[in-house]
């Protein structure tokens, strides 16, 4: 199952590179992202793990939609 506003798998906590293949973009910009606090993240050992509804409300809010002229 996934989730219908990202495309990423419905878990509560993605792996930066999933976030990044979601995104279509590098995995250190999620990690800039983070560091900014664009998205919330939780560090668990080495690696960072992103909340999901976190992403959610970044992918609404920074969405861009536009209309036909």
């Amino acid at each position: 199952m996934v989730c219908r506003i990202c495309g990423c798998p419905d878990v509560k906590w993605l792996l930066v590179s999933t976030v990044a293949g979601h995104l279509e973009c590098n995995p250190k910009s999620v990690r800039r992202m983070i560091k900014r606090g664009e998205i919330d993240a939780v560090r668990v050992g080495r690696h960072w793990r992103v909340d999901h509804d976190s992403l959610d409300d970044y992918v609404r809010r920074d969405s861009v939609r536009f209309s036909e002229p």
